[in-house]
């Protein structure tokens, strides 16, 4: 792993009516690292990631990218800088209207690379995720962990070198999310790419992660190596890890418990 950052943010800020969901985020990413963020639901996961891509618009702070603020880009520069990004999203987001290798293809086609030859890559990249001969297959003729892996073959078919994963064994059953983990990982390896992955799931994160944050309040409360989960004492880390409903993370909604009679 290179100390090359790939990805970085200072002092991120969003809030959404008036409610703060990213407060003074800074996060590094180095080059070829494996680095999944970890939180409980509506914690700011995806807004983190979508601030990232430039789908949303932070209220403060910057993102770099490759060494580039990408705040201060204007959306053709963003676009145009795009290919150097691969993205898995949690439904798989398949297009219904395009066959498979449209779906797979659609940054070449978008960038203007002939039909022939996009189809041609697009055809290699789906047999590498073992979906050979599936080009022709409308989305609907799918099973969830086929689209997953369609979703994952358009990520690495423009050849990126950053790979963004949001919940990526979300609706997945465990055969299928290990076959899916076993891929993210092979290709990881293979394509040599730094990979960004939220996720609230903590066997993806000590499988497929070399380092891992927590978002918590907003902020990024607690970050460690892989290797260090297991000792880490932090009691909001701890109570994630568990899966514990006690603990200093208090769960809106939560019957309290019965008191015993004296």
């Amino acid at each position: 792993m290179s100390h090359e950052v790939k990805i970085s943010t200072r002092g991120l800020r969003k809030c959404f009516n008036g409610r703060v969901v990213l407060e003074h985020v800074d996060l590094d990413i180095r080059a070829g690292e494996s680095h999944v963020i970890v939180g409980l639901s509506g914690t700011g996961k995806s807004v983190l990631l979508k601030c990232i891509l430039g789908l949303l618009s932070p209220d403060a702070g910057t993102v770099w990218i490759n060494g580039e603020d990408w705040s201060k880009l204007d959306e053709d520069q963003k676009l145009a800088r795009m290919r150097c990004i691969g993205v898995v999203f949690q439904g798989s987001a398949l297009f219904d209207s395009l066959p498979v290798w449209e779906n797979v293809a659609f940054v070449l086609l978008r960038h203007g690379m002939p039909q022939s030859e996009a189809r041609t890559r697009a055809e290699e990249v789906l047999e590498w995720v073992g979906l050979p001969g599936i080009g022709d297959k409308m989305p609907a003729e799918l099973s969830g962990g086929m689209k997953k892996r369609v979703g994952l073959a358009r990520a690495i078919c423009h050849r990126p070198d950053i790979i963004l994963y949001d919940e990526p064994l979300t609706g997945l059953d465990p055969v299928m999310a290990d076959a899916i983990l076993r891929l993210m990982s092979r290709l990881h390896e293979e394509l040599q790419v730094t990979s960004l992955t939220i996720s609230h799931n903590m066997n993806l994160v000590r499988r497929f992660s070399d380092r891992v944050s927590m978002l918590y309040e907003g902020r990024i409360h607690q970050q460690l190596h892989r290797d260090e989960i297991d000792a880490c004492t932090d009691p909001v880390f701890r109570q994630f890890v568990m899966g514990s409903a006690s603990g200093p993370i208090q769960v809106q909604g939560m019957i309290p418990q019965r008191r015993e009679r004296a």
